[in-house]
């Protein structure tokens, strides 16, 4: 099993990494993702802007929010660890976790 939970600010559209894990956050491709890999993929995604319950409950992610503030955000939490603070997961980082090829095209 593998769950990924992204704790963002807010939604921006402009960011790559953001909208690249929301291409994964998609129910299809879970599902999919579940049957070619049989392990079950959850993800996540939160937005402080939307709900601020969520960081809330979450005991790490509360943690530091007490100790940094919004600096923490975004903060990346794979199966109950974070893995990342300030930032969010590359392409290649969700790639290699995921063990599938993503590829992007940009206009930048």
């Amino acid at each position: 099993m593998i769950n990924i939970s992204y704790y963002c600010l807010e939604d921006d559209e402009k960011c790559l990494k953001l909208e690249v894990f929301k291409s994964i956050h998609d129910e299809r491709f879970r599902n999919s993702y579940n049957i070619l890999h049989e392990e079950k993929l959850f993800t996540h995604l939160y937005m402080k802007s939307k709900s601020n319950s969520p960081f809330k409950q979450n005991e790490l992610v509360n943690k530091e929010l007490k100790k940094d503030g919004d600096n923490a955000l975004p903060l990346v939490i794979i199966n109950n660890e974070i893995v990342k603070r300030g930032d969010l997961l590359t392409v290649e980082e969700l790639s290699d976790l995921l063990g599938i090829g993503i590829s992007i095209q940009s206009d930048n």
